[in-house]
């Protein structure tokens, strides 16, 4: 239960509700580049607003990547605020990505930050540990808020570290899920997902198997389609066998389109194509 005793709904039931309901598995990635985007912070936030209110309609999320509103200093952080309530008033899930980690104490503070309205679920790096990501785990399951922790990522680099082999045997990404599975377990609603999920980065369709059988309860957050490369017609396995076990997230491939409503229409349906054919 939450402030004043209200019965607290978890993410997860959320995330399967709202996938249902408008029928995507799309997040919409507002990522506003200066070079593309004049007019400083507030020319991003009107870029936003246009961009929700053109493709919105076909995605089930809203990704609000921080660097690109933090940048313009306390008027990005304005804009991010009000482009997030204009996400949520449009019936989109807003997702903070913010990949916040730090000691306990800091930890409690980013969580405190981000985990309350307008925002529904945060990226989170958990690279410090459990002790680290416990806070926003703890507060998570208190408001009913959903977090996705970096598991293996989509950009090239990444496989440097993530895709390490262990003395003892298997990579570093995959004892990575083993800890966010275990992170989770008690936030399982009667969706069967978690309120903690899983960055996994389109861009390796190859590894999205195994670390589904992993993870079996985590929704995963997917970046990585269209511009970085990485195909909705991969990533079957990803889903579980549930329609909201996925997350597919795009950005540039969406906001920058001559289209907008059409790059994301046909999203949308590549990723439930994905989905259906397992």
């Amino acid at each position: 239960r939450g402030a004043g005793g209200a019965a607290v709904t978890g993410f997860g039931a959320r995330l399967a509700a709202a996938v249902a309901a408008r029928g995507s598995q799309v997040a919409l990635g507002l990522d506003p580049d200066p070079a593309r985007v004049p007019g400083g912070a507030e020319g991003a936030r009107a870029f936003c607003r246009r961009a929700i209110a053109a493709a919105g309609p076909a995605c089930v999320a809203a990704k609000l990547q921080l660097a690109s509103f933090e940048r313009f200093g306390a008027p990005g952080w304005e804009a991010f605020e009000r482009v997030a309530e204009a996400a949520a008033d449009a019936g989109l899930l807003v997702i903070a990505d913010a990949k916040r980690g730090d000691v306990g104490v800091t930890s409690r503070a980013y969580a405190e930050a981000f985990l309350r309205p307008p925002v529904d679920a945060l990226t989170v790096n958990p690279m410090l540990g459990g002790d680290a990501v416990a806070p926003f785990v703890e507060a998570a399951a208190e408001g009913g808020r959903g977090l996705f922790l970096l598991v293996r990522t989509s950009n090239p680099g990444a496989a440097e570290l993530q895709d390490l082999e262990l003395a003892g045997g298997g990579r570093w990404h995959e004892a990575l899920a083993r800890r966010v599975a275990s992170w989770g377990e008690g936030l399982v609603d009667g969706s069967g997902l978690s309120a903690v999920g899983a960055v996994v980065g389109a861009t390796v369709p190859e590894r999205v198997a195994a670390l589904r059988a992993l993870m079996p309860a985590q929704p995963f957050l997917m970046p990585g389609v269209g511009a970085q490369g990485g195909r909705p017609e991969d990533l079957g396995p990803a889903f579980g066998g549930r329609a909201a076990g996925a997350i597919v997230a795009a950005s540039r491939s969406i906001i920058f389109a001559d289209d907008p409503r059409r790059a994301a229409e046909d999203l949308r349906a590549a990723v439930w194509a994905a989905y259906e054919a397992g």
